[in-house]
């Protein structure tokens, strides 16, 4: 009997996601194509450790680019809103 767990998304494709969404403007077809696959990125990190998948992942972003970190984690809010927890969100505990 073999056991699996659930994989979530690395740092470093959040990372490759955030960077593709800076090289393109906002309303750029890429662009929102980057953001839906972040959304989806979000959404099999909580399914593979919930908010503390997500906090971790979001912690990662900010120290690997600490200039940035502000724009890339409003990005991130914007992509995972209702998967935090806030108004919109998830139910704080």
């Amino acid at each position: 009997m073999t056991t699996t767990t659930a994989r979530g998304p690395t740092a470093a494709e959040i990372l490759a996601l955030l960077a593709s969404i800076e090289r393109h403007g906002p309303t750029a077809p890429a662009a929102m194509a980057f953001r839906s696959a972040l959304r989806r990125k979000g959404i099999e990190a909580d399914h593979a450790g919930g908010l503390r998948a997500l906090d971790d992942l979001m912690d990662a972003v900010a120290v690997a680019g600490p200039t940035r970190a502000d724009a890339r984690l409003a990005i991130l809010r914007a992509a995972w809103g209702e998967l935090l927890p806030g108004p919109g969100g998830r139910a704080q505990s």
